[in-house]
């Protein structure tokens, strides 16, 4: 019923994305495991994560009298890494958002959806429940989503719609405990022993409060010393749970060619850099979700674990711009 699935992928594949299907809007299962995670603290800090229930619920009610999600996703594998200490992938082109958002509204238009809402993990959705439910995609002991053909370097978007849509269906069980062509984990462990802090504790779960990515980015305080020494690797982010996965051992760049990687200044810029080359280096880009001071207290510590040689010049220069967490990290390093 509705539009043709062949007319919604080209539509996709011609902003550059790739289609993971059409799903119904019900994830209440992942949900409750969701409320589960929740109750056991491992959001750490990030309390944003507890609001909007209701709509991690029913995601209908972000749209009225929406029927099924098109899921759309902007791969990003880069393919040749930068050296350490590094960044995320996803960090290094323009924020993804405003990418899948706008590329988004262009395949509404062009599939003559009468009704339609564009969102991105920005907006209170269990995206990679509705992922999951497609015909063939999973959600790994990494707690990524993983296509069997494409890996996991994917960033989602879901275009909620009224039409009659063909809906997605799967033909075999969803059991993670098997690997087939679908997909599943199967006995492998490789993620959780690339894990540099122990974050993926428990099959298919993340402990934020044991999260590099969580210390390096959304944290806004000091960084607590025992995950310093993984700074060293990652100074925001963390990608080591996507690297050792199996789905993504055909490496190489999948970033669409319209998109361009950005250069990543010195460790010492970044630790001294000012509020006019923050926006300069970074403005536009996922790195300023852990504004200014955030990264700049990350480059500091990498300067520390990695014993650069300008570290001493840089902690002269950071001493006259202090504000916290910057002040409780130069007390720190000095302390060492």
């Amino acid at each position: 019923m509705g539009v043709d699935r062949d007319f919604i992928q080209k539509a996709i594949e011609r902003e550059g994305l790739l289609f993971l299907g059409v799903v119904p809007l019900e994830v209440e299962e992942d949900f409750r495991r969701y409320q589960e995670w929740l109750a056991q603290g491992r959001q750490a800090g990030m309390q944003f994560l507890e609001k909007y229930q209701e709509l991690r619920l029913d995601p209908r009610k972000l749209l009225d009298n929406a029927r099924s999600a098109i899921l759309v996703a902007l791969p990003y594998d880069l393919g040749a890494e930068m050296p350490p200490p590094r960044v995320a992938q996803y960090a290094r082109f323009c924020d993804y958002h405003q990418v899948l958002w706008e590329r988004g509204e262009r395949i509404a238009l062009a599939l003559g959806l009468q009704k339609s809402r564009v969102v991105v993990d920005s907006a209170p959705v269990l995206e990679r429940a509705l992922a999951a439910s497609s015909e063939r995609g999973f959600i790994g002991k990494n707690t990524c989503f993983i296509h069997p053909d494409h890996g996991s370097f994917l960033l989602l978007g879901e275009i909620l719609t009224t039409e009659s849509l063909h809906l997605d269906s799967r033909t075999s069980p969803r059991s993670f405990e098997k690997k087939s062509k679908e997909g599943g984990c199967g006995p492998c462990k490789q993620c959780q022993v690339a894990c540099p802090t122990g974050a993926l504790d428990k099959d298919y779960q993340i402990d934020a409060r044991r999260c590099l990515a969580y210390w390096t980015i959304e944290n806004r305080g000091p960084i607590p010393e025992e995950f310093w020494p993984h700074l060293a690797e990652y100074y925001f982010g963390c990608d080591l749970c996507q690297t050792s996965c199996p789905y993504n051992v055909s490496r190489g760049r999948k970033l669409p060619s319209d998109l361009e990687i950005k250069e990543i200044p010195s460790l010492f810029e970044v630790a001294t850099m000012t509020e006019t080359q923050y926006q300069k280096f970074f403005g536009g880009t996922p790195l300023t979700r852990a504004k200014r001071n955030g990264l700049r207290r990350n480059a500091l510590i990498a300067m520390k674990v990695t014993r650069d040689p300008r570290l001493s010049e840089a902690l002269i220069l950071a001493d006259k711009d202090a504000e916290s967490p910057i002040r409780e990290t130069l007390e720190a390093i000095r302390k060492l």
